[in-house]
């Protein structure tokens, strides 16, 4: 008993001890061929949102102008100023000249106007206002071509290699482009990151200054918000050299689709094959949980700590497949306890191949016992 004691003492003082676990639970690959689909547009693409696996392209890398489109990157950076806490949704704008000039789609904001963020996003995400845009660029860059210059330093910095905006709107036609792919990959950041984007393009209308001598009334430019079950965004376009184009999303199932498309002579045409192939994401494949966020692989409760430790799964892991498929999937469980720290993996595999791959944690802090703590346990074990 002196040795299992000295023993015992021995690996706390030298802070060494630690645990390995395995564990082992049990389900292919997507089918990537497509059919024809969306044959009116120049270039469209699908994808799912957790995974980022492409169902359906055409052309998905051609550099295209996405006019309004644009308007999704201009999105993206109003919510990191939101996140940095350089604005909030209260902060009130002065509109300017120069927002007032712009043409096209707009809430017609006047010079001298005082509008706060909120409104502002209403205006951009019904209403595609080209003046609210523009406003919001110069408010948070000091000009618009400050703020274009950002919104490509963010395209460089997620790695997209067809994609160069010339201002915040979709106006331009000099050298301002992106593909249906980097889009995709733009709108599935904004939306993973600022969810709550989708509260403001889900409103099929709205009003601004709606309690003022003034009030003006937005209405959405994606006519299909409100009509079609589960559809909650994200952005119309068009121009005359863009033609007509849309970025929708759509989540059920617990599935996010992502489709972008680009290039229709009429917005009817446009909003049915996008729809259309929405429609055919969900009827031909599905996402299956593969992971459960906060399943316990293993509960210890040891001598050498204060508390029971439990290893837990720490994010949700999902593999997609087609919905004719049965898959059996290997999932193994590797992790261990030392100084203190839990690491581990959770590693899942589909015919010996690896397909996804994630954390193990502790579900809280692991207290060591102190000396005296240890004695008094170890006590109580061989008396008591």
């Amino acid at each position: 008993m002196k040795k299992l004691i000295f023993a015992i003492l021995l690996f706390t003082s030298l802070g060494i001890f630690c645990f390995k676990g395995n564990a082992t639970v049990e389900t292919e690959p997507v089918d990537t061929s497509t059919p024809d689909l969306c044959s009116g547009s120049t270039s469209a693409i699908l994808i799912e949102t957790s995974t980022n696996k492409i169902l359906f392209h055409k052309e998905k890398d051609r550099r295209l102008p996405p006019a309004s489109m644009t308007k999704i990157m201009t999105l993206l950076l109003i919510y990191e100023a939101l996140e940095a806490k350089q604005i909030t949704k209260d902060t009130i704008l002065t509109i300017t000249e120069e927002p007032t000039q712009v043409e096209g789609s707009k809430a017609f904001l006047s010079i001298g106007d005082q509008i706060n963020v909120d409104e502002l996003l209403k205006c951009i995400c019904i209403a595609s206002a080209n003046d609210a845009a523009i406003a919001m660029a110069i408010h948070l860059a000091g000009s618009e071509a400050e703020f274009v210059q950002k919104m490509n330093a963010k395209v460089e910095s997620l790695g997209l290699k067809n994609t160069h905006f010339s201002d915040c709107t979709g106006l331009s036609s000099k050298n301002h482009y992106t593909s249906a792919y980097d889009l995709a990959m733009i709108s599935d950041y904004l939306i993973e990151h600022y969810p709550d984007v989708l509260h403001y393009t889900n409103l099929q209308e709205d009003y601004i200054r709606k309690d003022s001598v003034k009030p003006f009334w937005l209405v959405n430019t994606n006519k299909m918000i409100g009509r079609v079950k589960y559809l909650d965004g994200l952005k119309t376009g068009y121009t005359s050299f863009s033609k007509y184009c849309i970025t929708l999303h759509m989540k059920q199932e617990n599935m996010g689709l992502i489709t972008v498309v680009f290039g229709y002579d009429k917005p009817t045409t446009r909003n049915a094959e996008s729809l259309e192939l929405l429609r055919w994401g969900y009827a031909n494949y599905k996402l299956e949980k593969v992971a459960q966020k906060d399943k316990v692989v293993d509960s210890i409760d040891h001598i050498l700590y204060k508390n029971r430790i439990n290893v837990i799964v720490e994010k949700d892991l999902y593999y997609l497949s087609k919905r004719s498929e049965t898959l059996a999937f290997d999932v193994k469980y590797s992790y261990e306890i030392k100084n203190d720290a839990c690491t581990g993996k959770v590693q899942v595999y589909l015919k010996d191949t690896l397909i996804q791959e994630g954390n193990l944690v502790s579900n809280g802090d692991i207290q060591r016992k102190n000396f005296f703590e240890l004695m008094k346990s170890i006590f109580i074990k061989i008396f008591i």
